[in-house]
């Protein structure tokens, strides 16, 4: 987290608004494991509201091609602390679950909220 999320999100995981939205707290970190595994891996494009407030920016991918190039294992070690820490209180993400994930979507643009918005 530290190494690459941190410098947007901070690492108190308040984020810096209006540009970069916190995770503390944040039902799109706590909320649908599959829909934080997207944003992760493929990055996140246009307007968000978290906590109610809008921010509209560009997330980097994390995934394969991406200058971050996280591996499965990375990417689910990163969203697990992040869906557990700062009193946030949701189930671990494995591994296995990016890997299935990566495997439906391959390599693709950033995500939208209306793409994500599909899955549960």
């Amino acid at each position: 987290y530290t190494a690459v999320c941190a410098a947007c999100h901070q690492v108190t995981g308040l984020g810096v608004p209006p540009m970069f939205p916190p995770l503390a707290g944040s039902e799109w970190a706590v909320g649908s494991e599959e829909r934080a595994i997207r944003i992760a891996l493929y990055g996140l494009q246009g307007p968000i509201k978290v906590k109610g407030t809008e921010f509209n920016g560009v997330m980097p991918a994390t995934g394969p091609g991406s200058p971050y190039n996280l591996n499965p294992d990375k990417v689910a070690a990163v969203l697990t602390y992040i869906r557990q820490e700062w009193g946030n209180s949701a189930p671990p993400v494995s591994a296995e679950k990016v890997i299935e994930i990566r495997g439906k979507e391959g390599n693709r643009a950033p995500m939208t909220v209306a793409e994500l918005e599909k899955f549960p």
